[in-house]
């Protein structure tokens, strides 16, 4: 069987919803969708909000390969794998993955592996803003 594979970055808000809807599958008995919300501290810094930037074309083609790559080597159904670009407030989904297989841990490793590899590799950066006005690139010296 060949999982079905999505794979974006995009502007827009990202849907729970649609990932787990597109990750349904009848041969499935494991669906696991991982969110990546934007949180209000780091190191503890009150943080305001982040915005995400990309290397688009790579960005994009990275995405692509994560998810053949995780179809490739999990019994997965389907795939689903999108980033947030752009400001994003408190709360807001900056990631979504979704696996499904016929089982849960099968499920359960793929979106593990798909969410660290997705985080260590694209091209996708974030700029952490502060609630006393300044702002960092993590990775960065401040």
């Amino acid at each position: 069987m060949t999982a079905r594979l999505h794979a974006a970055l995009t502007a827009d808000p990202l849907s729970v919803d649609a990932a787990h809807a597109f990750a349904a599958d009848p041969a499935a008995g494991a669906i696991v969708v991982f969110t990546g919300t934007v949180r209000d501290t780091s190191d503890d810094r009150r943080v305001s909000g982040l915005t995400y930037e990309a290397y688009a074309e790579r960005a994009g083609a990275q995405l692509d390969a994560l998810a053949a790559e995780v179809a490739r080597c999990w019994p997965a159904t389907a795939v689903w794998l999108e980033h947030r670009t752009g400001a994003l407030a408190i709360g807001e989904a900056s990631v979504v993955v979704a696996v499904s297989s016929a089982h849960r841990p099968e499920a359960f490793e793929a979106a593990r592996w798909a969410i660290d590899e997705l985080k260590a590799t694209v091209a996708v950066w974030k700029q952490e803003h502060w609630t006393d006005g300044g702002a960092h690139w993590p990775g960065t010296p401040t």
